[in-house]
């Protein structure tokens, strides 16, 4: 196949085989719970009852460590349960949070609701996680908290982490939205931090179309974390400490209640998320095997101990300098030539963008509700250049999910043909 003229150039394509993204999976197990709330009409639930109750009781459990299951709170989005999240842990005005900047923007827009300052850390080059060192590094008198985001299914540094957080009393927040099932030394990821936040956004490895879900073991967290989405009848039901009950008829401005189908759609996918994430984990770990040979190419690692759960991306490192300088846009356009599903990542790093740049005055026009916590000059830029350098060689290939051998054997061969004759592009 390296023989071959580049498709590019009127070579026939590496990668024949049919081949359609199968996700996010629906069975007749999704289809058949759903139908059945359609039929009894079960359209919204106000307690923690029906669907809801046994969505989160069946998370709790997974989430189980020495036998104890957390408490669980299901949301509308993972926004949501981020910003449920910060609420419980007291979160406002002048309080800094470390977080990563490369992760989802909404692993740190909701710190912006509730007034807290985002500070910004840099990104470990092989789990493209957030680096514990930097995380130290920006730690202040000021610092309330520390984020941390298990980036496209790779757990974070844990256990540096956790020492971070106990060293200086941190509570520490899991953005587990792309990491559902993901381990580390056997613990799942969530059960490490304060609190442990869940997207299930259809794309997710367990999705239910939109929803969120927090977990915590502090019944104080879990307690205002109610309060802030899920009002009346669930809140006077729950709500044991005496200075929030008296609010509980009207809770503290938010409808955050998670969909009773999309309740019902989590339930089925999670009893197979562990057989999916094994599926996954079979195919890109031969998707790796085929790229690792490739020269500027270097396929994700999983670090060892470490199980990547859903691997909601799949993202390779290119080397222009492995292959005479070829820009990766010249070189994604030929692989998309021969079949390949090749694109950038989105997720662009957080710290430059302008939504962190702002000031008070900018905030005030835009009658933003965080205005008046924002600095009245343009605020420092928060340096990351590791992740400067890395983002812009990255590339995002599909996570395979079913059946899919022969199509990745045939990606194999696609980058193999146009990495041999990459002078040919330059």
């Amino acid at each position: 196949m390296t023989g071959d003229s580049l498709a590019l150039h009127g070579g026939s394509p590496a990668v024949t085989a049919r081949w359609q993204q199968d996700w996010p999976y629906v069975g007749p197990e999704e289809i058949s719970s759903v139908t059945r709330l359609l039929e009894s009409r079960v359209l919204s639930i106000y307690d923690r009852s029906g669907i809801v109750a046994d969505f989160e009781d069946a998370f709790a459990s997974y989430h189980s460590t020495d036998g104890m299951p957390p408490f669980a709170l299901s949301h509308n989005s993972g926004t949501s349960s981020l910003h449920a999240a910060y609420f419980g842990l007291g979160l406002g005005p002048g309080d800094e949070v470390i977080v990563p900047t490369y992760t989802f923007l909404a692993t740190v827009t909701p710190l912006l609701q509730v007034g807290a300052t985002p500070v910004f850390a840099d990104l470990d080059p092989v789990s493209l996680t957030v680096d514990p060192d930097a995380v130290r590094s920006r730690i202040s008198p000021r610092t309330r908290a520390i984020v941390v985001t298990h980036m496209w299914g790779h757990p974070a540094d844990m256990a540096s982490l956790v020492a971070l957080s106990t060293r200086h009393r941190l509570p520490l927040v899991e953005d587990c939205s792309h990491a559902h099932g993901a381990t580390v030394d056997g613990r799942k990821v969530g059960t490490f931090g304060t609190v442990g936040c869940f997207s299930l956004e259809g794309h997710k490895a367990l999705a239910a179309g939109e929803g969120g879900i927090l977990i915590t073991r502090s019944r104080e967290v879990y307690e205002r974390a109610l309060m802030l989405g899920h009002f009346g009848r669930r809140a006077k039901d729950e709500v044991l400490d005496d200075s929030l009950r008296r609010f509980v008829d009207t809770g503290f401005g938010h409808k955050y209640r998670m969909h009773p189908l999309a309740a019902a759609i989590a339930l089925e996918q999670l009893k197979r998320l562990d057989d999916r994430n094994e599926r996954r984990r079979v195919n890109l770990e031969a998707l790796s095997g085929v790229l690792a040979p490739v020269p500027g190419v270097h396929p994700p690692r999983t670090a060892s101990g470490m199980t990547r759960g859903g691997w909601y991306g799949y993202k390779p490192r290119y080397a222009a300098h492995e292959l005479g300088g070829l820009p990766l846009a010249r070189f994604m356009t030929a692989l998309r030539a021969e079949g390949v599903q090749v694109k950038k990542p989105g997720s662009p790093p957080l710290h430059g963008l302008p939504l962190f740049r702002m000031t008070r005055s900018i905030g005030r026009d835009l009658a933003l509700p965080w205005a008046e916590t924002l600095a009245a000059s343009e605020p420092p830029l928060w340096e990351c250049p590791t992740a400067d350098e890395v983002y812009p060689q990255l590339m995002s290939l599909p996570t395979f999910s079913g059946d899919c051998s022969t199509v990745i054997a045939q990606y194999g061969e696609a980058f193999a043909k146009v990495t041999a004759r990459w002078r040919e592009l330059m």
